[in-house]
């Protein structure tokens, strides 16, 4: 089989543009664990998206790499993927940029390992997903449009881009804040609020095919609030905890409501103090957790995925592990 792959900060996104270096960083963990993944399979042939200013992953050969220098990666896709079977995305939902790659690749009539495009346009929309959170009777953080009522609401809110990628863009405002933000505000369509909660930063890493779901670990997230917004420092991945069950009832939820997910999926939740949780989002794509979940329960988690064109994964035992995954910037 023959795999496409394109991590956007590394893969072209931002050629001619500055590449922000803690995005690059994060973006190329993912590809080159997600590399040696593939790289340890059979019958695999790679074809991988480089940008010229990033280092070749030592796994490649250069026959492997085609090296990205123009800014509109769109006029270089079409021809990568008619010469591929299958098509391994790594990008942001921001400005629709997930749900474009997957619809060039529709395009172009070829496979993708990626959930389909309708769904991937719900998980982009923070208030389409917590619609279906509602709608599936599943623990929410509150979530309304910036141009909503809130006099019901206390204390302090976070406000976010309605596609916005974990913590990118947020700030967490006093009412009064708020309100001085709110007025300022000339695009209210492209945020929204949410009630600041008290609870730990986890996510989930799962995957999808078919309607059903399958729970591969539970993550914590180290983040830090700083100068009013949010940072991820890192994540713990495959945290001992009490149950699984609870989790894996979600996706289970999730699966039914958004029968189109496939593949790796994260989910953000926040952990509260009663030992449930409230979810977030929903990440359709490779996380940074993904970098270590491989061995932190001891498989090839991109086997899996592929496993999963075929209906379902392989059923793996997992270990014990846990891996923690930190970020220098």
């Amino acid at each position: 089989m023959k795999i496409l792959v394109f991590e956007y900060i590394t893969g072209g996104g931002f050629a001619g543009q500055s590449l922000p270096a803690g995005l690059e960083a994060e973006g190329g963990l993912m590809l080159q664990t997600l590399l040696q993944e593939l790289k340890a399979l059979p019958g695999i042939e790679l074809t991988v998206m480089l940008d010229s200013r990033c280092q070749r992953p030592n796994v490649l050969t250069e026959a492997e790499v085609v090296r990205v220098n123009h800014p509109d990666i769109r006029t270089i896709l079409p021809k990568l993927l008619n010469a591929t079977d299958c098509f391994w995305p790594i990008a942001p939902e921001t400005d629709g940029i997930l749900h474009t790659l997957a619809e060039i690749a529709a395009a172009n009539r070829t496979p993708t390992l990626l959930s389909d495009p309708a769904t991937l346009a719900v998980c982009a929309d923070k208030l389409a997903s917590y619609r279906v959170f509602c709608t599936r009777g599943l623990p929410a953080v509150p979530t309304r449009s910036l141009v909503d009522d809130f006099a019901d609401w206390r204390g302090r809110l976070v406000v976010k881009p309605v596609d916005g990628v974990g913590c990118e863009g947020a700030r967490l405002l006093t009412a009064e804040q708020f309100s001085d933000w709110r007025n300022r505000c000339s695009d209210p369509m492209r945020y929204v609020v949410q009630p600041y909660c008290e609870g730990r930063p986890s996510s989930l890493s799962a995957l999808f095919a078919g309607g059903r779901a399958w729970l591969l670990s539970v993550n914590r997230q180290l983040i830090e609030v700083v100068d009013g917004g949010f940072a991820l420092r890192g994540c713990r991945v495959n945290v001992a905890v009490a149950s699984r069950s609870l989790y894996q009832g979600w996706l289970d939820q999730l699966a039914v409501g958004l029968p189109g997910l496939f593949g790796y999926v994260g989910v953000d939740w926040l952990e509260t103090a009663d030992g449930g949780g409230q979810l977030l989002e929903i990440n359709p794509r490779l996380t940074s957790s993904y970098a270590g979940v491989g061995q932190a329960i001891g498989i090839n988690v991109a086997e899996q995925v592929l496993r999963c064109l075929d209906g379902v994964p392989e059923s793996f035992q997992t270990d014990s592990q846990t891996v923690d995954i930190i970020f220098n910037h």
